[in-house]
Formats: structure tokens, C-alpha cells, sequence
């Protein structure tokens, strides 16, 4: 059963931990009892399997609650730009807020996840009750889309090390990483390889380089990242 599994959290600890969410100040306790609570529900998936696959319906909006997801948006040349989600991180809002719209990603998990989901009828019913969470949802889409560009300017990058190191600053903003080791990447230097999109020799070469400058330190696959903010304007001081 996937609750015997160390690596998934139980419906139980995902709901004693709801202080954590990045939206939970957002909804107001009677929305959050009356809709919220009852309509959440845990997913449980291991890793390379999909939360979903492009030209489907969503269905609920996601949030990733212990390991991380990569999200696959194919570009015009046939190639394809990953984006990932790691713990704390909601996404699928904007397929939600288009009546009609399907996936225009792949959703794959990263590693063992657990996944919470919030049926679109309680999404929708949110939206209309709460402008506290419309903001919020404002604000999230606002940040994903400064990151959507920076990452896709960043895998233009001619220098490899420049690459890699503003694809990393990329990877972190405030709503997708709300915890203190927000900048503790559990991931292996192949899922990286592909995100800044570099073979992973190049990528092993660029890592050290950061490390020698104390831009982040790596580890048994992970990577810290020290100073997101020179990592985003590097090689600028």
C-alpha cells in the first residue's frame, strides 16, 4: 500500500502540516472547513510516473507536498523546456482558469511523491468567495511567468557556467520554494543536466566552477544553492 511507503506522506500529516502551504493565510477558516478540507485529497505516485500528460483536461489544481515534479513544455523547435515543482510548489491554476483548456505539459514525478489535489468545483468556488486567494493566485502566476522567462533566457546562454548558474537562479522564487532550505536541491546532476539543458559533463564542469566561487555546494545528489541572487546575474559581482 503507498502509505507504507517511508517516502509519502499520509493524509493525516499533509493536513497536520497545513499551516506550511503557501496559501493556507489566504482562505478564511469557514471556507477552509466548508470546502477546502473536505475536498482535498492525497496522491501517492513514484518516481517517473506522470501527474498528468499533455492535451488532458485538468481536473483539480496540484500542490507538491514531499519530492518534486518536472514539468515538460514543449518549444516550436521541437525541444522542450522543463520546469520543476519541488515541495511546497502548487501549480495547474492557469488550464484551470480557462474554461475548456487542456494541458499543454507533461507532468512527470521526480522522485516518490506525494501530491495534494483540490477538485476544480472548490477551486472555482474559491475564486468566487475569496479575493484574498484571487490575489494570491494572481501574485503565483505573476512570479511563475518572471520565471518562466528568466530560465528561458538563461538556456540561450552561449557560456555554459552562465547557463547553468542563472538556470539555477532561475529554478528558486519565494511562492515555489516557501521553506528555509528552499535552496537544498535533492536532485541528481541528469535531471539538472536536462533543466539547464547541457550534457552532464558540461554541467559537472560549470557545478564546479560555482563551487569554487561559493555560489553553491554540491553533494550526494544535491546541490545547495549559497547566493541565489549573484547565481541569477552571473558572472555580474
Amino acid at each position: 500500500m503507498p502509505h507504507s511507503n517511508p517516502s509519502f506522506l499520509s493524509r493525516e500529516q499533509v493536513l497536520a502540516s497545513w499551516h506550511h502551504c503557501i496559501w493556507a493565510h489566504v482562505v478564511s477558516p469557514p471556507l477552509f472547513e466548508e470546502w477546502v478540507r473536505p475536498s482535498l485529497r492525497v496522491r501517492h505516485l513514484h518516481a517517473g510516473q506522470y501527474l498528468w500528460r499533455a492535451g488532458e483536461r485538468p481536473t483539480a489544481w496540484v500542490g507538491v507536498m514531499r519530492g518534486a515534479v518536472k514539468l515538460c513544455v514543449p518549444t516550436e523547435d521541437g525541444r522542450s523546456i522543463a520546469l520543476c515543482g519541488f515541495a511546497g510548489s502548487w501549480f495547474g491554476e492557469a488550464s484551470l482558469l480557462h474554461e475548456g483548456a487542456c494541458f499543454d505539459c507533461d507532468a512527470v514525478a521526480l522522485h516518490d511523491l506525494t501530491m495534494l489535489t483540490l477538485p476544480a468545483e472548490a477551486f472555482q468556488h474559491l475564486l468566487r468567495e475569496s479575493p484574498t486567494f484571487s490575489r494570491f493566485l494572481l501574485g503565483l502566476m505573476a512570479e511563475r511567468n518572471l520565471q518562466f522567462m528568466r530560465l528561458n533566457t538563461a538556456q540561450q546562454l552561449p557560456n555554459i557556467t552562465s547557463r547553468v548558474a542563472r538556470c539555477l537562479g532561475a529554478l528558486i522564487t519565494p511562492l515555489n520554494f516557501p521553506f528555509p532550505d528552499a535552496g537544498q536541491l535533492n536532485v541528481t546532476q541528469s535531471e539538472l543536466a536536462d533543466f539547464c539543458r547541457v550534457s552532464r559533463s558540461r554541467l559537472n564542469e560549470a557545478l564546479l566552477a560555482l563551487e569554487r566561487e561559493g555560489l553553491l555546494e554540491l553533494g550526494y545528489r544535491s546541490v545547495r544553492l549559497k547566493d541565489v541572487e549573484r547565481l541569477r546575474v552571473y558572472p555580474r559581482p
